[in-house]
This record gives C-alpha cells, structure tokens and sequence, in this order.
C-alpha cells in the first residue's frame, strides 16, 4: 500500500513542519496571504503527485492482489472518497500522460485539479487537435478566472467538434457513456458524455416537460428541480406506457420492498427500492398511493412461504373517471393535464384509504411529492 493513500500521523501541526495558530496569528496580512497561497500551491502539486502514483497503480494493476476489481473501487475503499469521487481521480490519472503541458503546470502548482478535469474534457473533445493548442490552453488556465477559463475551453470545444474528421467524430462517438451511482445523502447521481444528436434528444424532451418557470406561478422550483422532475416523468410514461421490452416474463417498473410494519405506520426493518436504496417513509406512502402491490409472506429474512397476486391500487377505468371529473391536477394554479398525473388517495390507502373515485384526487408528480412530504395540502373539495 502506498502512503499517499494513508493517512500519516502527526502530534501536531509542528510535527508536520507547520506553524501553530500562534505563529499563524502573528503574521503580517502579507505574511498570511503569501502563506495560504503557498499551501494552496502545495496541495495542488501533492495532488499531480497522487495522480502519478494512482497511474501506476492503475498501470501495474496491483490492486488487483488485493481483491479490487479497479483502482476507482480500490481508491474509494481505502482513501474513503466515493466511487464518484474516486472514478474522477483514476480519469486525471490515466489522462496526464498524454497531455505534458497539462501535467507540468498541475505538478508545478500552477493550475489544480478543477482546471485540469476542464482540460481533459477539451483533450477528450478532440486529442489530436488538442495537442496542438495545450500550451496555450495551459497558459490561459494559469491566469484567467474560473470563469472565463471555463469559457475559454468551452468555445474551444464547441470550434474543434464543429471541424471534426470522420476518424475523429468516430472517436468523439465511441466516448459516449451514462453511469448511475448513489450518493452518500441517499440520492442518485447521473453522470454522462452523450453523441450530439442523442443529446440533443435528451434535451428537447426534459426542456419540453421542465418550461420557464413563469409558465407556473404556484410552482416553487428551480430550474434544474424541474429539469430533474421532467427526467424522472420522462422515464415515468416510457415504463406507464407498456412498449418497455419484457424481461423476465414481465415489463420493468419500479421494484419497491417495504415490510409490513412500513406500511402501517411502525417500524421499519426494510424499506427499499431498486438496488437496495432506502427509502424514507414519505417516498413510501408516496409511492403506495398508485402501485401495484403484491403481498409475499416471510419466515425469517430469506425464506419466502408464500406469495400473493398483486392487486392494482387505481383501475383505468377510475384513473379515466378522475381525468372525466378533475380535469388534470387539482393544485390550484397547476393546470398540468390528466396525463401528467398520479391518483392520490385523500386517506393514504397505507393507512386504510380506499381506493375508489370518491376517496382519490388527480394531482401531478411534484406536487404529488410535496404533499407527501408535508410542504403542501390538498386543497378542500368545493
């Protein structure tokens, strides 16, 4: 194991060579600011260090030896970074070598490692055109702020793809990819390159559900909120709409476990969706309110007894009876069509609701959300 990845114990700031907070508060201003800068500059060389190091780790494959199937799953386990995190790293690492002026200002301090991910998504754009322009690139990394540096490499970017060679819009094609993972908060993160034309399909279609903001005065969100809610509605009808492909003898949906005691209102010993993500007991009750149940019967953890038929919580003749009625979502000021919306049961069906068209309410999925969350109430029949 090598000591970067471990952390070196001190007895305090002078073992490590460092001034006290004594010393550090009798600095003149000057002092200070060349000190922190100093640190900054440091930290951004250990960090070119750690990259060289992780590229021969990554070269050797020695982590292998020690049961990891890749250095981001060996970072993350034994620096304690996320996979995120940790995938980024093993990205600069093995993206260095091919980019020298890259790699002396990062070693130098020059530039950190925010900067050098910007320049690696120029290098990616278009290698070989990218070889030619780096040290200028570099150069401006140097000295421009973050802002405009952004700006700079963008506009760089934008200029090599539009005068790609076949080979190389090729190569630009075969670097598309989508990643999911959780975050430590229990979220989800997407992570993506897309081809122009599929992203520029994905775009439409979330600008398309997602809208200005002012096309909705009761809607509360920002603008990637909704661009996040739009995904996930997207993705929604896609799974709503039956032309999913079957596997494993049914079409995909959400697969949603919650004990017993979940469901009633008690404790929980297991609350999770998909892979094992948990789920908190709003997302629960939101997610009963129009789900196909199916009731299983446990000895233990693991051994299933016995396995009961779903049943259907909103038919479609009473999902059609509450567009009929409610016209869309029921939210004033929400407007959003029938089609856009869940069947919210007014007594929570986990608590005793019925499901009939008396006791549910068309209400679109962020506020659907809201309700359960408690950040909004159903408005009273008139």
């Amino acid at each position: 194991m090598l000591a970067l990845m471990t952390p070196v114990p001190t007895d305090g700031p002078a073992a490590a060579g460092l001034p006290g907070a004594t010393a550090v508060s009798e600095m003149s201003d000057g002092e200070l600011h060349e000190f922190y800068l100093e640190r900054r500059r440091r930290e951004r060389a250990a960090a070119a260090e750690g990259a060289m190091a992780l590229a021969e780790i990554d070269r050797r494959r020695s982590f292998l030896r020690e049961g990891y199937l890749s250095a981001a799953a060996f970072v993350a386990h034994r620096s304690g970074d996320s996979h995120r995190a940790a995938a980024g790293l093993v990205r600069i690492a093995r993206s260095l070598p091919e980019m020298p002026h890259t790699s002396a200002a990062f070693h130098a301090g020059e530039i950190g490692s925010v900067r050098v991910r910007r320049l690696i998504d120029a290098w990616e754009a278009a290698p070989h055109r990218f070889a030619t322009v780096e040290e200028a690139l570099v150069d401006r990394g140097c000295h421009q702020d973050a802002r405009t540096f952004t700006q700079t490499v963008d506009l760089w970017r934008q200029n090599a793809a539009a005068g790609l060679s076949r080979l190389e819009e090729r190569e630009r094609f075969e670097r598309r990819r989508l990643s999911f993972s959780e975050t430590i908060e229990g979220m989800v993160h997407v992570d993506a390159d897309l081809d122009p034309v599929s992203g520029e399909t994905v775009i439409s279609a979330i600008r398309a559900l997602s809208g200005p903001a002012d096309r909705d005065d009761a809607d509360g969100r920002t603008s990637t909120q909704r661009r996040a809610d739009a995904l996930g509605e997207i993705c929604r009808r896609y799974l709503d709409s039956g032309d999913a492909p079957i596997s494993g003898g049914q079409r995909p949906h959400l697969n949603v476990i919650v004990d017993i005691d979940g469901l009633t209102g008690g404790a929980v010993t297991r609350s999770e969706i998909g892979e094992g993500r948990v789920l908190g007991p709003a997302a629960r009750e939101f997610l009963a309110c129009d789900a196909t149940v199916c009731a299983v019967l446990m000895e233990g953890p693991d051994e299933v007894l016995q396995m009961g038929r779903r049943a259907r919580t909103a038919t479609p003749a009473q999902l059609r009876a509450l567009a009929v009625r409610d016209g869309g979502c029921v939210i004033p000021g929400c407007g959003r069509p029938p089609g856009w919306c869940d069947a919210h049961h007014e007594v929570p069906w986990i608590r005793g609701g019925l499901t009939n068209v008396e006791g549910m309410r068309l209400v679109c999925r962020p506020h659907h959300v809201m309700i359960h969350l408690g950040l909004l109430d159903l408005p009273k029949r008139e």
